[in-house]
């Protein structure tokens, strides 16, 4: 699932990366119905006579079949009346401990909590999940010195999102099999199934995608090992931390509420971007711009940008597309710390334009 060597020497790539799914000439797109003629993204001939018009695609837009009728293409999967796993339990417990503490937001609110919850967010989510475990370790986007890369890391371990290994390969088998039957959270299996439900389902995402066999560049690395072996003992830990820092207060904005928040966040790019707002690229799947999205989430929301250059360390491909990992990455590059970033080149951009 890595990028090829080859494709590593420089800031701009000659192709796009083995993530990116291919489609053939005159192939229509089926993903929510939205029958769009597209053609064979490596291919430049004839470009111009294969380009659907503006009024094509608009048509075809105002087409959309509705998301009740997406839904009926496949039976919703029972969220109650299935296997569950001692993880699903766990996790469950955990997603609604977290959900219930934030009730008692209210009364143990303090400025000095609130603001430290808000720094959480920004260290764990920015850094930790939207620059390392997504741009970083999932597509490979840039590189970073080692000690840089294991600290961006452990901020996303914090984020209560997961372990860097599980994170990365459901996200590499997303980009494998978007809009499918086997995409880890497919947009066709309902709303609530692309925005959470799939997370307490273990059974059914190894039926679809298998064993997470697809990071083998992290499962050799014995920080990434640990801290999947560990994962739990961490959270306890920080939360430990923050109850010692500042009491009750700093325990419900610092942990309960800032990661309860962000995890939503974080779903909407899941749930949210597979079905409203734009579309800038000729992929072969649901992914759409959202531009309140992208300011939630550090860039994220600009997500067919992203289905469409997955290698891409930025997101945010216009110049009015606030991407604010990209801005950090940037500066990380000026430091010197950020090598090998990859963008897309104009080539490409024209292969995929719409």
């Amino acid at each position: 699932m890595m990028v090829q060597p080859a494709l590593m020497m420089s800031r701009h790539h000659p192709r796009r990366p083995p993530f990116v799914k291919h489609v053939k000439t005159g192939e229509r797109l089926d993903v929510r119905r939205i029958m769009l003629p597209i053609r064979h993204v490596a291919s430049s001939s004839h470009r111009d006579s294969r380009k659907p018009s503006v009024k094509q695609v608009a048509s075809a837009t105002d087409d959309r079949i509705s998301t009740a009728e997406v839904e009926k293409e496949k039976p919703i999967r029972p969220f109650w009346g299935r296997e569950w796993l001692p993880n699903d339990v766990f996790r469950l417990v955990h997603f609604v401990g977290l959900h219930l503490v934030c009730l008692s937001a209210p009364f143990y609110f303090t400025w000095p909590a609130f603001w430290v919850g808000w720094s959480v967010a920004i260290i764990t989510g920015l850094f930790g999940l939207t620059l390392s475990y997504h741009r970083n370790l999932s597509h490979k986007s840039f590189n970073l010195p080692k000690w840089l890369e294991y600290t961006f890391a452990y901020c996303g371990v914090l984020a209560c999102q997961g372990n860097p290994i599980d994170w990365v390969s459901t996200h590499r088998f997303h980009h494998m099999f978007t809009d499918t039957d086997k995409d880890p959270h497919s947009p066709n299996e309902g709303f609530w199934f692309s925005h959470v439900k799939w997370v307490f389902d273990k059974t059914y995402l190894t039926a679809k995608c298998g064993e997470p066999d697809n990071v083998g560049d992290l499962r050799k690395q014995p920080f990434y090992r640990f801290i999947e072996n560990t994962y739990y003992l961490h959270l306890l830990a920080f939360a430990l931390l923050l109850y010692t820092a500042g009491g009750i207060p700093f325990f419900v904005w610092g942990v309960a509420m800032r990661a309860v928040i962000f995890l939503h966040v974080t779903f909407l790019v899941n749930s949210v971007c597979h079905k409203w707002g734009e579309r800038a690229w000729n992929t072969s799947d649901s992914s759409m711009n959202n531009w309140w999205v992208a300011l939630l989430t550090f860039g994220e929301g600009w997500h067919n940008n992203h289905h469409a250059f997955e290698y891409s360390a930025r997101q945010g491909l216009e110049w009015w597309q606030i991407d604010i990992t990209w801005g950090v990455i940037r500066m990380l590059e000026a430091l010197g710390l950020a090598t090998d970033v990859k963008l897309p080149t104009e080539q490409q951009k024209k292969q995929m334009a719409l």
